[in-house]
């Protein structure tokens, strides 16, 4: 019954949206799209990976909304500390000890696994926990995204309007991680209003209050894809009102001035090298598999090949059957990492997260605290984070999906450059070198850090989005001939 009532609001919304090129049965089917990509993933994360269990990322954020939400009958007062960022940590030891994101990272307000669980716990008030109800809710979020990226872009297609409307909707990678209840709705709808403030025909009053959503959104929500798109955006006011017709001259201007800083503040360099190193290294321990085991100070990190040297006990603890090396992880950004000998008298521990190797992990070159060899990652990184999965890498089935998406952006983005040469004006030449240095910046920024398959996927669609943008941005008209 709740669900139908929301569904029946919700397309009431979407058929209220004026939207100039497209009529109401294009906003609708587009929506009818967007649910059916929700649906396509919830069968995807429980019919072929959960074997009909909600899986990964789905199922823990769910459950920790539900905890989070059930604060609110105990106490509203403690619930709204937990909602604006005030609780303290007693306080997430008496409601939320046995969460499993909340507890992940060191922010609160801009910890954006925490904000998932915020607004979905809100949702929770209407839902009462079932999960197509928050698919709902998501998938209305992006719609308005995409609907932005329309109003955006689409006097500056050269091809009908309706069918880039339904691409949109039609691009795999887009729609069905913006159809799930994780951050991804949210992220791309704030890129959409800043997109659509940037390069729409717009009021400043419009655009305005765009920037200042888009940037809380994309803030609150993968933030690191925010610092990506800044520091794309002095490449597009280069070009907007400093080199008007000759914008190739604002990537290379853009670029000096980052190797220029570079260079005069080794403690700047110092800084993001150590930075990424430390993702890298998670992120590599993640994809290995192994246990994180909460030792006060620190974290203890035992690998796979060191379980039967392990004790697993009842409520998710550990203890070393004999005195056992393990990587000693501090909290922060803090690297390297020593080797340590624990002893069974220093234990039990907390298990923080156990996990067995990912199937789609491959190597990477390690980063190792050395800007030399960062540079050196950067073709390694843009292939990886562009290209990969391959039919010969390391996965399930849905790497083929991956690799024919791929292909068919990959050749899209050459037609469209090819067909629209010589025939794009200043304004348009600008967007596209604005839109190509973020998703270079995004994509080499994945694969510096990221050795999971399945997580680039997920990780470079903002990416991918603007690659896509790219590709279909042209004064020439044309029109598909059967």
């Amino acid at each position: 019954m709740v669900f139908t009532l929301v569904l029946i609001v919700l397309t009431w919304f979407v058929w209220k949206f004026k939207t100039d090129g497209l009529s109401r049965a294009n906003l609708l089917i587009g929506w009818g799209i967007k649910l059916l990509f929700g649906i396509l993933f919830m069968v995807i994360h429980t019919k072929i990976y959960g074997i009909g269990e909600i899986t990964v990322d789905w199922e823990e954020y769910m459950d920790d909304s539900v905890t989070l939400n059930g604060v609110a009958y105990q106490s509203i007062g403690d619930y709204l500390k937990f909602l604006f960022g005030l609780n303290s940590e007693l306080d997430v030891q008496q409601y939320l000890a046995h969460t499993n994101h909340w507890s992940a990272g060191d922010l609160d307000l801009m910890n954006d696994s925490r904000n998932v669980l915020r607004v979905n716990s809100l949702i929770v008030f209407i839902s009462r926990g079932n999960v197509y109800i928050h698919v709902l809710f998501f998938s209305f979020f992006s719609f308005v995204g995409l609907r932005e990226i329309f109003m955006a872009f689409k006097e500056r297609i050269f091809y009908d309007k309706r069918l880039f409307w339904y691409a949109l909707f039609l691009f795999p990678t887009l729609s069905f991680w913006t159809s799930s209840v994780l951050k991804e709705p949210l992220m791309i709808t704030g890129l959409a209003f800043i997109l659509n403030a940037l390069l729409g025909n717009l009021s400043w009053k419009s655009r305005l209050w765009r920037i200042v959503l888009g940037f809380a959104l994309m803030l609150g929500f993968k933030p690191y894809v925010l610092g990506c798109l800044l520091l794309s955006l002095p490449v597009f006011l280069l070009g907007k009102f400093v080199f008007k017709k000759r914008v190739l001259l604002a990537p290379v201007t853009a670029l000096a001035a980052a190797l220029l800083v570079l260079w005069i503040s080794p403690d700047f360099r110092k800084t993001v090298t150590h930075r990424l190193t430390r993702m890298q290294f998670d992120f590599v321990n993640v994809g290995r598999g192994g246990v994180h085991a909460y030792a006060d100070s620190c974290f203890y990190y035992f690998g796979t090949d060191q379980y039967s040297e392990l004790e697993f006990l009842p409520d998710r603890k550990i203890q070393v059957k004999k005195p056992l090396v393990a990587k000693e992880v501090t909290f922060g950004m803090n690297y390297p990492f020593e080797d340590v000998l624990v002893k069974p008298a220093d234990g039990p521990w907390n298990v923080v997260f156990r996990g067995e190797p990912c199937g789609s992990y491959i190597e990477l070159t390690s980063i190792g605290n050395d800007f030399g060899q960062l540079m050196k990652n950067v073709p390694e990184a843009l292939v990886n984070a562009s290209f990969r999965p391959a039919p010969w890498d390391p996965g399930g089935k849905l790497k083929y999906v991956n690799f024919l998406e791929t292909c068919g952006l990959f050749g899209l983005l050459i037609f469209g450059l090819w067909y629209n040469r010589g025939r794009r004006t200043p304004e348009e030449r600008n967007s596209i070198l604005f839109l190509f240095t973020f998703a270079i910046i995004l994509l080499v920024l994945i694969g510096w850090t990221t050795p999971i398959l399945g997580a680039l996927v997920r990780y470079r669609m903002p990416a991918y989005l603007a690659l896509f943008l790219i590709a279909v941005m042209g004064s020439r008209p044309f029109k598909f001939k059967l």
